[in-house]
């Protein structure tokens, strides 16, 4: 029996013990492995020993809270971020505009000096 038939008996007991039914923890078929049967066997006794577990209100009261309070602190330290990140391009944008005036007046006072003392050729 190949693999690909297997998986599909295997996924077939799973859907019929998840809806609640009781599987077919016996192969059908002659010509299924024994190892088929004893998993088969093993997912119909787990199935009927779990029992399925709520969470009480009050922890998924404070698990709400949990998730809430970690959202706003994250929240804030992304603002954090953002804030500073503005700030840092705020003051490069300042150096770069602070550079450019620099140079501007430079040009401006060589210009202004070249036309009062003009170049004698």
């Amino acid at each position: 029996m190949d693999d690909r038939v297997i998986e599909d008996i295997l996924w077939a007991q799973a859907d019929q013990l998840s809806q609640g039914q009781p599987g077919f923890a016996s192969p059908e078929r002659v010509d299924e492995p024994e190892s088929l049967a004893s998993l088969m066997r093993l997912a119909e006794e787990t199935q009927r020993v779990l029992a399925p577990v709520e969470p009480s209100p009050a922890f998924v009261n404070q698990l709400g809270k949990n998730l809430v309070a970690r959202m706003s602190d994250s929240s804030r330290e992304m603002s954090r971020r953002v804030r500073r990140a503005v700030l840092l391009v705020a003051a490069a944008l300042g150096s770069v505009v602070s550079v450019v005036s620099a140079i501007g007046v430079v040009i401006y006072l060589v210009r202004q000096r070249n036309k009062r003392y003009p170049i004698q050729s």
